[in-house]
């Protein structure tokens, strides 16, 4: 029975549930923490128009210790996220290593005879380890991510409305649609590379197993120059996978510049218009775009995850 990819990470989900209180002390810890990095820019912001001799509801000194402040709670609070993250990442791994195991022993040894075997290594290795990705960078950050939106979207919104639907655009932009894009324009290499690992791990343990008539027939060289052309075939879709990583996160990066000028511009013209002169004692028209850079990261990772999650899409269970 085949199931969708968004079968599988709801049931993947479903296995925090004995970890749900770390799970909200992580999102917890990490919004407070993203908020601390972003009110650090616009209190900057308040400095600059400060010096500028604009009137902010804060002097300098007081702005001062605040962006420390910030800046120190940042840091404790990033750790602490992490740690929560990490530590249900792996128990849970740690988990499903154990379902795996039992399931191996109820249908060894005739269960590695068949001609999947090698994808049972991966399994063994390769895949249970790209879970820890889902777990630490993939749940807590996409709900901090949605809370985080709806607490700066109304931020920025008090400022004026349509500041802050520009904003929530921005954060579906670079939170959903960039991550879904880049995903589906990621074609199979995925799949390429993880049919291929399996494939290698499969020649090896053949290999193995057939040691003593390899050597009595001399085919030594012969399955190495095999294995080497398969590894060799194995490392080209892996760098084909980063090469396409590595252009995903440029796009990435180019889309919030680019929303980053649209807040720019759209502030300022609501300023030279007088309909929002209330824009800038929230740290300017920039500083205010600047959390984008959290969903970003979210859309980073998702999209590393759904390119990476694409081959066992299919598995049967």
């Amino acid at each position: 029975m085949k199931r969708s990819g968004f079968k599988v990470m709801l049931r993947l989900i479903g296995l925090v549930q004995p970890l749900a209180g770390f799970m909200v002390l992580a999102i917890l810890m990490g919004l407070a923490g993203h908020l601390c990095a972003a009110f650090i820019t616009i209190f900057g912001g308040y400095a600059v128009l400060d010096l500028l001799q604009f009137d902010t509801p804060f002097s300098l000194t007081a702005i001062f210790i605040s962006v420390g402040v910030f800046a120190l709670l940042r840091g404790f609070l990033r750790y602490a996220e992490q740690a929560s993250n990490h530590f249900i990442a792996f128990k849970l791994l740690a988990l499903i290593r154990d379902k795996v195991f039992r399931s191996l022993r109820r249908l060894c040894p005739a269960k590695l005879e068949g001609r999947d075997r090698g994808d049972l290594i991966s399994v063994i290795t390769s895949d249970i380890e790209l879970l820890e990705v889902f777990y630490a960078h993939t749940i807590s950050p996409a709900a901090i991510a949605g809370l985080f939106t709806v607490v700066m979207c109304l931020f920025i919104g008090s400022c004026h409305w349509a500041l802050g639907l520009l904003a929530l655009f921005a954060y579906a932009v670079v939170g959903l649609a960039v991550p879904l894009l880049t995903s589906r324009f990621s074609g199979e290499e995925g799949m390429v590379f993880r049919r291929e690992s399996g494939e290698l791990s499969a020649f090896v343990l053949d290999s193995l197993r057939g040691l003593d008539e390899t050597v009595q027939y001399g085919q030594g060289e012969a399955r190495l120059a095999e294995m080497n052309a398969r590894t060799d075939a194995l490392s080209e879709s892996e760098s084909k996978m980063k090469r396409k990583a590595g252009r995903s996160m440029a796009a990435t990066n180019t889309v919030i510049l680019l929303l980053d000028l649209a807040m720019l511009f759209a502030s300022a013209a609501l300023w030279a218009g007088g309909i929002c002169r209330s824009a800038y004692p929230h740290g300017g028209p920039d500083e205010q775009l600047w959390p984008l850079r959290g969903p970003g990261e979210l859309g980073k990772h998702l999209a590393e995850y759904l390119r990476r999650r694409k081959p066992g899409a299919g598995h049967s269970g």
